[in-house]
């Protein structure tokens, strides 16, 4: 498995959270801690440093490091790209600014599936990937900065259509560490926060 020393995680919390009415989802409060405390916990065990990606530095009040998005309102596909613009590390695990159960062990699980020869690491559920919950290597940097100036914002097209080497992790393997996958849950509306 790849040793925390070569991973940073970014939280990607740059969402405008519309659906929410307007409420950044990372500072939601579930049982007592924000989102964002939670994912800090969930990555803090794999990572070097976590960071959040933000629209602008005034979205969020942490002693976190923050990156700003290059484009605005691009979704989180600028989030991982300004995270790998920043960090200098070799791997980067991403994870969504409003999902409230990522578990470390299902990171875990990702990291054991990178290294030589692969680009990205991401589920793959119903056979759909998820990557909001992936790691991505130094070579998707050019992939998502090229599909951001096409105006192809499709986070999971950077997995799918750029040829990258990507490493699928599947529904079943997932599924043996994080059975209800809830991991993979985010949180849209007031109803799911609700369910929470």
């Amino acid at each position: 498995m790849i040793a925390p020393a070569a991973v940073t995680g970014v939280i990607l919390a740059g969402g405008r959270g519309r659906r929410m009415g307007g409420a950044i989802k990372a500072m939601l409060p579930i049982e007592g801690r924000t989102i964002l405390e939670r994912l800090v916990g969930a990555l803090e065990p794999v990572c070097a440093e976590v960071i959040v990606s933000v629209a602008s530095l005034d979205q969020i009040d942490t002693p976190l490091r923050r990156v700003v998005d290059d484009i605005a309102d691009a979704g989180p596909l600028a989030g991982i790209a300004a995270a790998l613009a920043a960090s200098a590390r070799p791997w980067l695990i991403a994870v969504g600014g409003d999902m409230p159960d990522v578990r470390t062990d299902v990171l875990e699980l990702l990291l054991a599936h990178a290294g030589p020869g692969v680009d990205a690491v991401a589920p793959l559920v119903a056979g759909l990937p998820e990557p909001l919950c992936a790691i991505y290597g130094g070579r998707c940097l050019d992939a998502a900065r090229r599909r951001l100036a096409e105006g192809r914002f499709k986070t999971s097209g950077l997995l799918t259509d750029e040829g990258l080497a990507v490493a699928w992790v599947g529904e079943h393997l997932v599924r043996a560490v994080d059975p209800d996958l809830r991991s993979l849950r985010n949180v849209n509306r007031p109803d799911d926060l609700a369910r929470s």
